[in-house]
């Protein structure tokens, strides 16, 4: 609406100046004295460069705007004991950026780093290059202490390196996910429009061509608009992978933007994209030349009106070049000193990335959508299903507040009740300890431990979505005159019991060995036969197989609180 706003501006202050253009051009004669003015700063030497270098200027500020670029850095290196390696990854950069000018993919495989680049199918050898040299210095400033990353610049190419070979193996993780927050009209061009878009790159198109990349358009439903997608796959894995990665980000879609009006994934081995507008470059049609009638040029007739002419040719390219450096300085102004200014810590967090789309996150894997030992799968819920559960987040619902947030109870539509836990934008648990919290609960199963249903992730939203339980916490009865009636003996063994037999499995017994690090009553939720489960793994630690013992380097959760 804003963005709408300001090009409103710009063409209404467009349009003042065409008006004051044919005012001149109209009049030239009453104008004489700006004419006189304006050819002399144009004929002045000086004022021209003046006037040429703030115009050169203002187009280089506009063409050095910072792109959108997503790094995805992990296997953090100890840059001393790893010199050489250092040494090697930046001479390997420069190499790969010295060959995108020849080539759209390469793959390289020096000093035991594994490396490759590919560009989006349809730009061109200029394009690739630049793009390729922008991503080989953003990467290299971004994860200069890591092993393994990923950057994916501007929507145009992908660069990748690890010091573990890839090369040949389809991955779909870290995945980038964006989208556009406005939805579709049309419930069948949410479930055959965009879908069916894609079916097509994947089965018939994609897989099957030299560079592993297509492009595909339709009409929309209603035939009044058209829709375009495009695939494309790593060039260093065979038909087959292809399609099966294609396939899983087309399997994706379904959980967060399906009903979108457009949106893209993009994976280390391929990436989907669908808009309702045309986003690469359409093959250019030949057209025939419109023959045009010779005239004879006729000669100037001395003591005419040539100098009248030659005077309406001057004012109308002054008037003409002023007008493009004025529609300069406009873009210059609301798209860069207007526009939203957002700080690098801002630009580098990679969960709530900065993009074109509206909204868009980064999987890294660890938030994983099948990671139960059982099999089952966690749910992405999206926060208009989880506004709706909970009544907008109302105070009603509030069941208790946490040191990391608010949980809420909610109903969803099919009558399962579910218990919501609103991480505060304010609170000490961040996008580590979020994440940490989905990785762990997703990987455990046991009796005495909350499970955990699924989560979202909107916008500056982070919400875990578990099993409510009638009896919320062991705090609300232990430390309530009137409830702490109700915990007699056999109950109260009944807990303790439950909760050691979580922990043993926690500490022993489960595929992670796992210290909780905040074991309190409000940690303890109790079923309505008053069975215990363990809950908030936000700040749990992971231990090796074999390992005994482990060093903190800080103090998390509540103090004195431990297991």
């Amino acid at each position: 609406m804003a963005q709408s706003k300001e090009n409103k501006k710009i063409l209404s202050l467009l349009h003042q100046i065409h008006s004051i253009t044919i005012s001149i051009l109209a009049s030239p004669f009453s104008l004489k004295l700006i004419l006189m003015k304006i050819m002399f700063l144009l004929l002045n030497p000086t004022s021209f460069l003046s006037v040429l270098i703030t115009i050169i200027t203002l187009i280089s500020s506009i063409a050095s705007q910072p792109a959108n670029t997503y790094p995805f850095c992990s296997d953090p290196q100890n840059i001393t004991e790893n010199a050489s390696y250092t040494s090697n990854l930046s001479a390997l950069l420069s190499s790969l950026s010295s060959k995108a000018s020849l080539n759209s993919f390469y793959a390289d495989s020096s000093n035991g780093i594994y490396s490759l680049y590919l560009c989006r199918g349809d730009v061109s050898s200029n394009t690739c290059q630049t793009c390729i040299n922008n991503a080989t210095r953003e990467i290299q400033r971004r994860c200069a202490s890591n092993g393994t990353a990923i950057i994916w610049y501007d929507d145009q190419c992908m660069l990748r390196y690890s010091n573990k070979n890839f090369h040949g193996v389809y991955q779909t993780y870290p995945r980038l996910f964006m989208w556009n927050n406005e939805n579709t009209t049309s419930s069948d061009e949410q479930n055959f429009g965009a879908l069916s878009l894609i079916y097509t790159l994947i089965e018939d198109i994609v897989p099957y061509t030299d560079m592993m990349f297509g492009t595909n358009q339709s009409a929309s439903h209603d035939g009044s608009q058209k829709r375009y997608a495009l695939a494309q796959c790593s060039r260093d894995i065979n038909s087959g992978d292809c399609s099966s990665c294609l396939g899983t980000l087309r399997d994706a879609v379904t959980q967060c933007c399906q009903a979108k009006r457009g949106w893209r994934i993009f994976a280390p081995s391929c990436s989907l994209r669908y808009e309702e507008y045309p986003f690469y470059q359409l093959p250019s049609v030949p057209s025939t030349p419109v023959p045009v009638p010779s005239a004879q040029v006729p000669e100037p007739v001395p003591g005419g009106n040539g100098g009248n002419n030659t005077t309406m040719i001057v004012i109308a390219t002054v008037v003409s070049s002023l007008a493009v450096a004025v529609a300069l300085l406009l873009f210059w102004y609301f798209s860069c000193w207007k526009g939203p200014r957002r700080t690098e810590e801002e630009r580098s967090q990679e969960i709530l990335l900065r993009g074109n789309s509206n909204h868009c996150y980064l999987n890294e894997g660890e938030l994983p959508i099948t990671g139960y030992d059982n099999g089952e799968q966690m749910h992405y819920f999206n926060l208009t299903t989880i506004r709706l559960a909970t009544n907008n987040f109302s105070d009603e619902n509030k069941l208790g507040e946490g040191g990391f947030g608010p949980v809420y109870k909610g109903i969803l539509p099919a009558g399962e009740e579910i218990a919501v836990k609103r991480l505060s934008m304010v609170s000490k648990q961040g996008l580590e300890e979020f994440r940490n919290e989905v990785m762990v609960i997703a990987k455990l199963q046991h009796k005495n431990l909350v499970r955990l249903l699924g989560y979202c992730l909107e916008g500056d939203e982070k919400v875990l979505v578990y099993e409510y339980l009638a009896n919320t916490s062991l705090d609300a009865f232990l430390f309530d005159p009137e409830k702490s009636r109700e915990l007699d003996w056999p109950k109260r063994a009944n807990i303790i019991s439950g909760t050691a037999r979580g922990l043993q499995y926690l500490h022993e017994d489960s595929r992670l060995k796992i210290v909780h690090r905040d074991m309190k009553a409000s940690n303890i939720l109790l079923d309505d036969q008053m069975n215990p489960k363990i809950s908030d793994f936000g700040t749990a630690r992971i231990f090796g197989g074999n390992q005994l013992e482990d060093n903190t380097n800080k103090v998390v959760g509540t103090f004195n609180y431990f297991s």
